[in-house]
């Protein structure tokens, strides 16, 4: 397998469902798949129970080439960020990449998952920042957090290691404190839901991750015992048995958070809605066009362009009136931009400053930090694109450029 591949998982339904609610993700550790993994020797794979269980979500179980990762060990392969960026990719691809996911992660999938969080927060590109905060819950399940006998599991399931690139993975090693540390810190400032689980039984005269070492450190989150070994923590041979039961209440508690969220954003969006409405219709109070505006605020060299950059903008909302998302995110710019306006122009002007200053303050304070806070909530803009939501605003409801 060299490349991630994402399997879907029937059970309730035989077909993605486009309306989930969620994305529940299994992954697998060293030399797991995305479906031995999870396969009891009787031939149960509890994968499908899930899906069965929770028919209002898709899931899946990815797969990627762990091979590799022991290859690095060995000092060659891909490293524990590779594995994650490819896998964030791969969430990105999907149809609905904003849907919230839970994941469930055995070994060291649950440090890649933490590695793909990290490196969504810091991408550069809007669609990958936006899947740490799609992350909704993280079941862990015998992960080495603290990095703690990594040299122990690839010796007892991957092969004898040699590299001194294991000093890297070996227990309390920086790369893994770092990542941990971050992680700890992030998940209760997200306040995202976590789960973990330890083996009591030794694979191959070995503990490999025991009680302290799966600790995510994480204030909430306490850790719970499963009667089985490294490699067998993960297969499940009945739905009686603890991790699923407990699995379970997990993925229930994390979906009613979700459901409680989609009640919320729902309240926002009708807000959303109605603002958009608002600000696309011509406000009965101001009945100026926008050249009668800037020509009373001495701006007669500003109509030409403000004309065009306001056509524009128009053009633009009606491209993209089919698009909720992108309404959403106008209703938002728009109300940015009056606010702003409002506050910081509108007073300049009235104490009579000269047109210079106003200028500069309409720069500064509404166009710079519009786009600002904007690109800080993931949605790219131009300094173009405010400028022109301005001069539509100016033309069609609430902005002006004279003292009255």
């Amino acid at each position: 397998m060299a490349e991630s591949c994402f399997n879907f998982i029937p059970g309730g339904q035989q077909n993605l469902n486009a309306d989930a609610i969620a994305d529940i993700v299994f992954v697998h550790g060293i030399t797991g798949d995305a479906t031995g993994t999870w396969t009891h020797s009787n031939n149960e794979f509890w994968p499908s129970w899930i899906a069965a269980d929770f028919p209002e979500c898709n899931v899946y179980s990815i797969g990627y080439n762990s091979a590799l990762f022991i290859d690095l060990i060995k000092g060659d392969g891909a490293s524990l960020n590779d594995q994650a960026s490819m896998m964030l990719d791969r969430l990105v691809s999907r149809e609905k990449f904003e849907r919230p996911v839970v994941f469930i992660c055995h070994s060291l999938g649950g440090l890649i998952v933490k590695q793909l969080i990290r490196s969504s927060e810091g991408a550069t590109n809007a669609k990958k920042r936006t899947i740490c905060d799609c992350v909704k819950g993280i079941a862990f399940i015998a992960t080495p957090h603290q990095g703690a006998q990594l040299a122990s599991i690839v010796n007892a399931i991957g092969g004898v290691v040699t590299s001194k690139a294991l000093k890297n993975l070996q227990y309390a090693s920086d790369p893994l404190l770092d990542l941990g540390s971050w992680f700890s810190g992030y998940a209760v400032k997200k306040k995202i839901p976590i789960s973990g689980y330890y083996e009591t039984q030794k694979y191959k005269a070995a503990l490999v991750v025991d009680k302290v070492s799966a600790n995510p450190n994480i204030l909430g989150c306490d850790i719970t015992a499963v009667d089985e070994d490294h490699v067998s923590i993960s297969k499940i041979s009945s739905r009686e048995k603890l991790l699923f039961v407990s699995i379970s209440a997990f993925l229930r508690d994390a979906l009613d958070g979700i459901k409680a969220g989609h009640s919320a954003q729902a309240a926002i969006d009708t807000d959303l809605n109605d603002a958009y409405t608002a600000f696309t219709t011509q406000a009965n109070s101001d009945r100026q066009s926008l050249s009668e505006k800037l020509i009373k605020g001495d701006r007669v060299s500003e109509v030409s362009r403000a004309e065009r950059q306001k056509e524009s903008f128009s053009k633009l909302l009606n491209r993209n009136i089919a698009q909720p998302a992108a309404v959403q995110m106008y209703a938002r710019l728009m109300s940015n931009i009056e606010t702003r306006f409002n506050r910081f122009v509108v007073t300049a002007i009235a104490s009579g400053v000269d047109r210079s200053t106003v200028d500069q303050i309409i720069q500064d304070q509404v166009i710079d930090q519009t786009v600002k806070s904007h690109f800080t909530v993931g949605e790219t803009l131009s300094v173009s694109t405010v400028e022109s939501a301005m001069y539509y605003l100016g033309g069609n409801c609430h902005l002006r450029w004279d003292n009255g």
